[in-house]
């Protein structure tokens, strides 16, 4: 089960964005809308940080690039189709998110760090609960001592660095201690992908998968029909050649859990699933195509 992932080096053309949070607080006397906009969220013993809206805040060119980029990542590599409006927030001295989970915004949340990597404050780390401390009995061990790290991904929020995990998984942030100044403080956008579908390219239309895979889901409820719970996203990628044979399977993310606690559940599907897959036949077209497909299970 993969709960994260980080992509370092994300975008292009970070920079700017960067930039014109700089120019909206170099001038700390300025007084010009943009100093305004900032909401302190607080919530007594869970939420301490400050927020506004990122599709507000940056001139509207330099938004919609940064968003139109992270959109097209989203169908590329989870098959979900578009974002939800993200935050851009800032973390200073005292700030911090406690242990929390996002259902049923979307199937991945991320966060994007315009954070300096060489940082004047300790904290502002993402921590993600790690499966094994969440099935902890299942891997207990009586000889083994154990320390926050072992029950917990820690994640350091470095410059154009974007982290997508599991909004199921109880996740936070550490508390930031050292600067007050927004400048060097921990910045990042951060959201969901939402609507997952289907993502085609190549020389397959959307209708023409849709129907080749409408008799695989028939298989697929008869193969779940001998399997308790499962609960999550798996996302495939299928390269289909000219003549609508698949010619590659591949998982580009896993997030399926046994609510039963039967990971056998699990592997079998994940076999049975990817047999199904590779026996599917698409029509024939011009071009090779490339499927990008999302199942979600609740």
């Amino acid at each position: 089960m993969q709960n994260f992932f980080v992509h370092k080096k994300f975008y292009p053309k970070f920079k700017n964005l960067r930039q014109e949070f700089e120019e909206n607080f170099v001038d700390a006397k300025a007084t010009h809308p943009k100093r305004f906009v900032w909401d302190f969220w607080y919530d007594e013993d869970q939420y301490h940080l400050i927020r506004t809206p990122a599709y507000h805040y940056f001139s509207s060119k330099l938004y919609q690039d940064f968003h139109s980029y992270l959109v097209q990542w989203g169908r590329e590599n989870l098959g979900c189709h578009d974002i939800s409006p993200p935050w851009l927030s800032y973390y200073v001295d005292g700030c911090y998110q406690k242990l929390h989970s996002d259902v049923p915004h979307g199937p991945w949340a991320f966060v994007y760090s315009l954070t300096p990597d060489r940082k004047e404050f300790r904290g502002g780390e993402t921590l993600i609960l790690k499966p094994e401390t969440l099935d902890f009995w299942s891997n207990y061990g009586r000889s083994d001592s154990r320390e926050f790290k072992n029950f917990v991904d820690v994640i350091p929020s470095m410059m154009n660095q974007l982290v997508v995990f599991d909004p199921r998984f109880p996740h936070g942030v550490t508390e930031l201690k050292g600067t007050r100044d927004p400048l060097k403080s921990r910045l990042v956008v951060h959201g969901w992908f939402v609507n997952p579908r289907p993502y085609v390219v190549g020389g397959l239309s959307t209708k023409g998968v849709q129907a080749s895979i409408d008799p695989v889901f028939e298989n697929l409820n008869s193969i779940l029909s001998g399997i308790d719970l499962l609960d999550g996203t798996i996302s495939l990628r299928l390269q289909v050649t000219p003549a609508g044979q698949v010619s590659q399977y591949k998982v580009l993310t896993n997030t399926l859990v046994s609510l039963a606690s039967k990971p056998d559940d699990i592997r079998y599907f994940e076999k049975e699933i990817k047999k199904l897959f590779l026996h599917t036949k698409f029509i024939k077209t011009k071009k090779a195509s490339s499927i990008t497909l999302p199942l979600i299970f609740k």
